[in-house]
């Protein structure tokens, strides 16, 4: 603007004025003036600011977490590198399902070497666990207390993990000789072509 553009007819009715009214009147101009200025320009770039500097602070923290767990990460790296030496050992003693003829032939032999006599070995339906199977087989057998403790020792000794379950003994005759029935329970890992043939028997049952 220049001064030539000013109007000085519609300033002229202010100049009879006392001085205290033209100061009163010029200081309320710029304060009108710095009103408008800090609603409508100094306030939103403020406001603006506080939001850039709650960004800022928001990714410096996103970077001090993420420092942390970079920090952290050789540490959990070998965590994780043992959970998965202790997962193949454990899966290691879980016979795979080409593998369970075997290992029952092992638990009958090993009975039949501690000196026990088999009248009842008898294996059942799996139980499907979500990571292995239960193996179960119903076993009646005879033979002394001490021959039946040898028999829980070599069966506990056996690569692959065998439980002896639900034992039932009864004495038989002096009492030398005793009856055993019970269950002796192994477990397989259950492979992915189980899962997969589980799971579409699944969806063929569910489509019907």
């Amino acid at each position: 603007m220049n001064i030539e553009d000013i109007n000085v007819d519609a300033l002229r009715p202010l100049l009879p004025l006392p001085l205290w009214q033209k100061i009163a009147g010029l200081s309320a101009v710029v304060l009108l003036i710095m009103g408008l200025y800090i609603n409508f320009g100094l306030k939103p770039l403020l406001d603006e600011i506080t939001t850039e500097e709650s960004q800022v602070q928001q990714q410096k923290d996103l970077l001090v977490k993420n420092q942390r767990l970079a920090s952290d990460l050789p540490k959990k790296r070998e965590e994780f590198d043992k959970l998965e030496i202790q997962l193949k050992a454990a899966l290691s003693m879980l016979p795979k399902q080409s593998q369970i003829p075997d290992l029952l032939e092992s638990v009958s032999r090993s009975g039949v070497d501690s000196g026990l006599e088999f009248s009842t070995f008898s294996p059942k339906n799996e139980k499907a666990q979500p990571l292995y199977a239960e193996v179960p087989v119903d076993v009646s057998l005879t033979g002394s207390f001490r021959q039946f403790l040898t028999f829980l020792k070599r069966v506990g000794e056996l690569p692959r993990i065998v439980a002896v379950k639900n034992v039932e003994m009864s004495r038989q005759g002096d009492g030398a000789v005793i009856s055993v029935k019970g269950n002796v329970m192994t477990y397989r890992f259950v492979e992915q072509s189980d899962k997969t043939k589980v799971t579409a028997k699944k969806k063929q049952v569910s489509g019907r």
